[in-house]
């Protein structure tokens, strides 16, 4: 009896799971998160097989948040971003030969690990602030106010080693917080929308490239 009971809660949380990856709002973070809607759609699809294998999938409370934390993590895995190492407590594991996403496996991180990012971040942070004008002067000068979106992409990359020491996800570097930071240059009128996003492309690998110089 008690074997039947845990197949039919295991059916019952990979159906709210197959719920969860269809649902349009959990697709659209996905495609605002990630550069192109391919790799947007492998992340959604690693992120499902990744969960549909996890021995405590029935005990997820939250299945949306448990969803969503994941799916960040490997987009940016996908797109080489170091944002999601610092500030999601889920381990994404992939095998560093280069193993398919269908390998990938998810792990909880215990207390000790999470305390110890916190603080590793807290040291690349007080690196950022300290040297501040170097590594902002390091930021391409891309829009006709390079001081302004050099500016903002320091504040986006300021904004993730903060959420590492948090441990609260922030979506400092998604094309909506881009735009909200510089409408003019991000969404402005009568630009094509291939060069708007070749703008938050670019964008995204400035501040994965200003976050690299800080803890390497």
């Amino acid at each position: 009896m008690e074997d039947n009971n845990a197949e039919a809660e295991l059916a019952a949380a990979r159906q709210r799971l197959t719920q969860t990856w269809a649902d349009p709002r959990i697709r659209a973070i996905a495609r605002n998160r990630a550069d192109r809607p391919q790799d947007a759609e492998d992340a959604l699809q690693a992120t499902f097989l990744a969960m549909y294998r996890l021995p405590g999938l029935t005990k997820i409370d939250d299945m949306r948040a448990y969803f969503c934390r994941v799916l960040t993590r490997e987009v940016y895995r996908q797109q080489l971003q170091l944002g999601a190492l610092l500030v999601d407590d889920f381990a994404l594991v992939t095998d560093t030969s280069g193993t398919a996403a269908s390998d990938l496996r998810v792990a909880a991180e215990g207390v000790e690990d999470a305390a110890c990012a916190s603080v590793q971040a807290q040291h690349w942070h007080r690196r950022l602030v300290q040297n501040r004008e170097g590594l902002t002067a390091r930021v391409p000068s891309r829009s006709d106010d390079p001081v302004r979106y050099q500016g903002m992409v320091y504040d986006a990359a300021e904004q993730i080693l903060r959420a590492g020491i948090s441990g609260e996800p922030r979506e400092a570097d998604s094309n909506d917080a881009f735009r909200a930071a510089y409408p003019e240059y991000f969404d402005a009128p009568r630009t094509a929308k291939n060069t708007s996003h070749q703008r938050l492309r670019r964008a995204r690998a400035d501040v994965r490239t200003l976050l690299q110089h800080v803890t390497r």
